[in-house]
């Protein structure tokens, strides 16, 4: 998808889709949020960006930090999910401000002690001018530190629903995989180019294998179907197809396997990579 195409997706149906699922994808990405803002340490009056902040889970946790001295601001394209990071901040009396905006672009202000991002860097359609627009936001020295995720091989949460339901699903064809999407920054070797070219220095990439939760509950199985046909490559695919309800069985059966102590939890893997400026 081009940055356009991207901001008419998320602000769509789906955007409100991750609206209702936000409190269900925060939880299942705990172990990644934090590991991530370990790895970001911020501090207090620290100026920090967050890029593609959704709900602003990652946003409000570094805005507790930073304190009254420091500000943290969170981008995103979707204003479904923007409006809800607001009305989290209103509760928390929260002073993180959300804007509207694509990253890529954006510049209405530099000097940033901390560029952050969990899951929301690998979808721009021009990454090596996105992370050059990036450097230029940064402070001399400040840090960069995002999520993006490894191979889809090793991240069964995302391959499994797909290959349990490959048999009613139209042949695909070949895919770019450099092209915007989860998985695009999956190879390391590439996007240590991209960010060195950018101007980013001090590169690292830290192996972060994890568990994602994607159903507990009175029924666990069924909440993981429902977590599978909202959010994730097979929730597209059924909607696209119109096979949600053979697909529900299917994906009970195959999510079974993962039932442990009354949580389904499949196999995720990450790179959360860090730079300086």
């Amino acid at each position: 998808m081009s940055n356009a195409e991207q901001i008419e997706y998320w602000n769509s149906k789906v955007g409100e889709t991750w609206v209702l699922m936000q409190e269900r994808m925060d939880l299942a990405l705990t172990p990644v949020t934090t590991a991530l803002l370990a790895a970001a340490a911020p501090q207090p009056g620290e100026l920090v960006l967050d890029i593609g902040c959704g709900a602003g889970e990652t946003t409000l946790a570094i805005d507790a930090v930073v304190g009254e001295g420091g500000h943290a601001i969170g981008l995103d394209v979707s204003e479904p999910l923007l409006a809800r990071a607001r009305e989290r901040a209103e509760a928390l009396l929260s002073e993180a401000e959300f804007i509207a905006a694509d990253a890529a672009t954006w510049a209405e202000e530099s000097g940033f002690d901390l560029i952050l991002s969990r899951f929301g860097v690998m979808f721009f359609a021009d990454p090596g001018a996105a992370f050059a627009n990036l450097h230029g936001l940064a402070a001399p020295g400040g840090r960069l530190v995002f999520a993006c995720w490894q191979p889809a091989a090793r991240n069964l949460w995302a391959t499994l629903p797909m290959t349990a339901l490959a048999h009613l699903l139209p042949a695909m064809p070949p895919s770019d995989p450099h092209a915007p999407g989860p998985f695009a920054f999956a190879d390391p070797a590439r996007v240590a180019t991209l960010l060195e070219a950018a101007g980013w220095q001090d590169l690292a990439f830290h192996s972060l294998p994890f568990e994602m939760m994607v159903g507990d509950g009175d029924d666990p199985i069924a909440s993981a179907v429902q977590f599978n046909l909202r959010i994730g490559p097979a929730a597209r695919a059924v909607r696209d197809a119109g096979i949600g309800d053979a697909a529900k069985p299917i994906l009970a059966e195959a999510l079974t396997a993962f039932l442990q102590d009354g949580q389904v939890r499949l196999p995720g893997a990450i790179w959360l990579v860090t730079a300086r400026a």
